[in-house]
């Protein structure tokens, strides 16, 4: 897929987050690369510097927290097309990522600059209002994952994650979902004979 068709794909994404008129779009066109990883490889590992917005064009990648004696908690997935990855932490105050993204799948994404979103935004107000939708989208979306995991049981949390990420379920590992639930791979086994039965 050429990059024409990637950022033909991702433009009408971001104006549906917030208006972005075409003469700002073209502006940011020749900021951005694209970048395509194989299943297994890493979109950035945990204590990277990061220092671009990757959009997502195509494929799947999970969000994880790895311990000291190296076990890993999902924090998030990404599967649709302009799903946002990187680290707002390293991007914004220059410290190490304190998560890794890993490639689920085969994955192609368009990736810019923060510091050049920073400046386009300066320039243009429409780049701001996209930055400051895509902020409150992110804060909104860490709400209702803390309230998930006060307020919900773990099958009521399963039964969310079957509706939030209906088309992945198949193609991620057991063990992938029980972490991204915060339950072991047995509980999910036992919710997912409760459900059927």
């Amino acid at each position: 897929m050429t990059i024409d068709k990637q950022l033909d794909i991702l433009y009408p994404i971001l104006n549906s987050i917030s208006l972005l008129s075409k003469e700002n779009w073209e502006l940011s066109k020749p900021y951005f690369k694209t970048k395509t990883l194989k299943k297994g490889e890493h979109l950035f590992y945990i204590d990277d510097d990061v220092n671009d917005f990757y959009f997502l064009i195509d494929g799947l990648a999970r969000y994880y927290y790895l311990t000291e004696d190296g076990k890993e908690f999902n924090k998030s997935f990404a599967e649709k097309q302009g799903h946002l990855l990187s680290s707002i932490a390293s991007v914004s105050h220059g410290i190490p990522s304190p998560f890794s993204v890993e490639v689920l799948s085969d994955f192609i994404t368009l990736y810019i600059p923060y510091k050049k979103l920073l400046e386009l935004g300066v320039e243009h107000k429409q780049w701001n209002d996209l930055l400051l939708r895509i902020y409150e989208n992110l804060v909104v979306k860490k709400e209702r994952r803390e309230a998930d995991f006060l307020l919900l049981s773990a099958r009521e949390r399963y039964e969310k994650f079957l509706s939030d990420y209906s088309m992945i379920e198949d193609a991620v590992p057991n063990y992938h979902i029980a972490s991204y639930l915060g339950i072991t791979d047995v509980a999910l086994s036992r919710i997912r004979k409760e459900m059927k039965n």
